[in-house]
């Protein structure tokens, strides 16, 4: 991989979204997501100067761009959620003055930047066609928001089911072999560590003859 050289500022950004994406799915907010995308909005400004282009495109950038973003743990943000952050960026002053319009629940609900961008783009829509004639939000507005907290709960349940389900899948009643299949089927790696420190375990506190 290329040595992608960054200025002091920029470092700083990197490492800001490299913790903020670090414990995000313990807490996910608003604020993390915009640190995660200055850190990736950042590190590829330093690339393309790197590269001499203005074009993010091209077989050496998307190598470059894709190991810097393994390097620091990005790759495993879906590219359209990476597009529709930096979309998010782009209107950011717009979006956090219509996020304070919202009221403090949705506001804390509303976090990931597909909901984020989905629910501003409607609110816009919205605005210039004007109020609906009762003053009551319309079906549109009614769907959007019910879309919304369904996102969010079941990103709540993800991360819930995330840490149940870490050795659930098996219990003491099961088979040896069940066991090792499934540990290394949801912990593969760490499985085989741990079979090695029970084989090294074992040997150590066998009786010698």
């Amino acid at each position: 991989m290329q040595t992608i050289r960054l200025d002091q500022d920029t470092e700083t950004l990197v490492k800001r979204g490299r913790e903020a994406w670090k414990s995000l799915a313990q807490d996910e907010t608003w604020e993390k997501w915009v640190a995660i995308g200055r850190a990736i909005e950042a590190g590829r400004t330093a690339i393309m100067r790197h590269l001499h282009t203005n074009q993010p495109k091209g077989r050496i950038w998307s190598e470059v761009f894709g190991a810097w973003l393994r390097e620091n743990d990005f790759d495993r943000i879906d590219k359209g959620v990476r597009s529709r952050l930096q979309t998010c960026l782009d209107n950011l002053t717009a979006i956090n003055a219509w996020r304070d319009t919202i009221g403090l629940t949705l506001r804390l609900q509303l976090n990931h930047p597909n909901a984020v961008l989905r629910r501003w783009q409607a609110a816009r829509e919205t605005s210039k066609k004007g109020p609906s004639p009762t003053g009551r939000p319309g079906m549109r507005e009614e769907v959007i928001r019910l879309e919304s907290e369904l996102e969010a709960a079941r990103r709540e349940i993800g991360r819930l089911r995330q840490g149940y389900d870490e050795g659930n899948d098996w219990d003491w009643q099961d088979t040896p072999e069940e066991i090792a299949k499934a540990m290394l089927r949801s912990h593969p790696a760490k499985a085989k560590r741990v079979g090695a420190a029970i084989l090294a375990q074992s040997k150590s506190t066998a009786k010698k003859p």
